[in-house]
């Protein structure tokens, strides 16, 4: 296989994984997440990249958003949200971290691709994004497909809340320009 080829399978799957997300569960989320009093975002390895630059942009935003680990994060409240990536669903700390959430009263919301495993029957919201099978090691399709389904909520989330990419950009870190 050669790069071209790489890539295209790389698309193909990528395009695949993301026809399997409901627009309705991702509207869902969308809506918790533009009403939330908080948003407090959390994942593992590579889908906690993905989860964590999605807290960036949320951030950019306007909203109040969290990475769960920072040493700034506060206190998670009633009605706060919580999202909780996790690709298989059984994520150790992920599933601590929604169990907890819930017993502070907080609104658990979840992308996945087991929906039926622990965090998915934790959660509120569940959206799901079955990235599978795929040529790919490991889970990087499902990484790859959450990334780009994160960005696309916030393209959703900037229309709802009425925000441009100069408003955005009022709000990201300025001392290293």
């Amino acid at each position: 296989m050669n790069l071209p080829e790489s890539l295209q399978t790389i698309q193909q799957e990528i395009a695949l994984a993301l026809a399997t997300v409901e627009e309705e569960e991702v509207e869902a989320l969308v809506d918790a997440l533009a009403s939330a009093p908080r948003i407090f975002v959390t994942g593992m390895g590579r889908v906690g990249l993905a989860a964590r630059a999605f807290a960036m942009r949320l951030m950019h935003l306007g909203l109040q958003a969290y990475w769960i680990g920072d040493t700034t994060t506060p206190p998670l409240s009633p009605g706060d949200v919580l999202l909780a990536c996790s690709g298989s669903g059984e994520t150790a700390p992920v599933r601590v971290f929604a169990e907890l959430a819930l017993q502070r009263g907080g609104v658990v919301a979840t992308i996945t691709r087991q929906p039926q495993a622990a965090i998915g029957r934790l959660a509120h919201i569940t959206v799901s994004l079955t990235a599978q099978p795929s040529g790919q090691p490991m889970t990087t399709l499902f990484e790859q497909s959450l990334g780009l389904l994160l960005d696309a909520m916030v393209l959703l989330l900037m229309e709802r809340l009425g925000q441009t990419e100069g408003t955005m950009c009022d709000r990201h870190f300025n001392l290293e320009r």
